[in-house]
């Protein structure tokens, strides 16, 4: 390897996208680990022991070294600035993205890293430099999760207001087509829109990628037709029924019907244990020893937001014991066995990717490798390849 002191070569955008992990990976159902920069993590709010803490670095490291050596695609954070409260501290600590994401990096050695940004707290000259970086730093291996706006509280810390779904995503596509040309660009640019002026607008480096991986989880008409016309992963609300399947088929569709190719990914919670009931115990355990303190924030918020990922809960008169459990995604409960077959079941459905959340930190993540991997090797939705053969 040449010294840094005579290895001239500029790395700019010489990482194409056929050659990113995500497209190059040999597993038919990609993984990923969500959330484990939040104390709590992104699963359910309880006050048993396990969850997330966030006391120290180590704790994130063991976890993303973990997942690199296990062949694991992605580690995607979520963007929180004010907890929950309460006796749990359920999101009272949380890693910043994009310094956590450049720390995991140098850590790691294959997956890919996101940044997830609410992007009106980043202006897109700011973020352009900040992921350009952050590329150069992974060798390529940097994802960018683009979140136009969730809790309004949050933005309220920063004197901002949310503002309604259908300007926020106007907002979103001018920010992505900044970006876009800071990074395909030699040379100045002005750009005059609705919502930003740029007068001899430039960035350099640019990515070692020719384009980032974007990601996004648009569910509302807006989102869904901003993320099918800018995200290369796109986010859904897993459902094991026939209307996740309908939407799995409308976005790829719409995709088509664009010119594009997207990976339709999902975040799941897992529950598991040596036996199904041990792992309902669990599940029974965890929801009794509620936080109620922090749950009821945590449903104010939903409530008080207008995001279409959360429409579901909204709508739903079980949404404290979703949010208790899953923290309002989906969860599956069970051996290692039915573990495997409830993601042989997402596949199946046309999920390409599922990204993971655990209860009990780092056993449970321990545990999913070491007894429900080798199922979901056998079952030819992974390899067996790792850093460690």
């Amino acid at each position: 390897m040449p010294s840094p002191s005579t290895d001239r070569t500029v790395a700019d955008g010489t990482i194409p996208k056929s050659q990113t992990l995500i497209a190059t990976s040999p597993n038919k159902l990609k993984l990923g680990i969500f959330g484990i920069n939040l104390a709590g993590g992104a699963g359910g709010i309880s006050t048993m022991p396990g969850p997330m803490k966030v006391n120290n670095w180590e704790e994130q490291k063991h976890i993303a070294i973990m997942a690199d050596r296990a062949g694991f695609e992605v580690l995607v954070p979520v963007s929180r600035w004010k907890g929950l409260g309460g006796s749990s501290g359920h999101w009272d600590r949380s890693y910043e993205t994009w310094a956590w994401g450049a720390a995991l990096a140098e850590a790691t050695e294959r997956i890919q890293i996101f940044t997830t940004c609410a992007i009106p707290l980043f202006h897109p000259v700011m973020a352009a430099k900040l992921g350009a970086t952050l590329d150069h730093i992974s060798g390529g291996r940097w994802g960018l999760n683009i979140v136009p706006g969730w809790f309004a509280s949050e933005f309220k810390m920063f004197g901002m207001d949310l503002g309604d779904r259908e300007s926020r995503y106007k907002y979103a596509q001018e920010w992505v087509d900044i970006l876009d040309r800071l990074w395909s660009e030699k040379g100045e640019f002005d750009f005059e829109g609705e919502f930003f002026k740029l007068e001899g607008a430039e960035s350099a480096p640019k990515p070692m990628q020719t384009r980032p991986t974007i990601m996004n989880a648009g569910q509302s008409p807006e989102g869904q037709k901003f993320a099918v016309e800018n995200a290369d992963m796109i986010y859904i609300k897993l459902r094991h029924n026939d209307e996740c399947r309908k939407t799995i088929e409308a976005i790829r569709a719409q995709a088509a019907a664009a010119g594009r190719e997207v990976a339709i990914w999902g975040n799941l919670d897992v529950i598991c244990k040596p036996t199904e009931q041990e792992a309902r115990d669990f599940a029974d355990a965890w929801t009794k020893a509620s936080d109620d303190e922090a749950l009821g924030r945590f449903v104010e918020g939903i409530t008080g937001s207008d995001s279409a990922s959360m429409d579901f809960l909204r709508e739903n008169p079980e949404t404290a014991n979703i949010l208790r459990l899953s923290g309002g995604g989906e969860s599956v409960i069970g051996s290692p066995e039915q573990i495997a077959a409830a993601l042989q079941g997402y596949s199946d459905m046309g999920m390409d990717g599922l990204a993971l959340t655990f209860h009990e930190y780092p056993e449970a993540v321990e545990y999913f490798i070491s007894d429900v991997h080798p199922l979901l090797v056998k079952a030819g939705l992974r390899t067996e390849h790792s850093l460690d053969s």
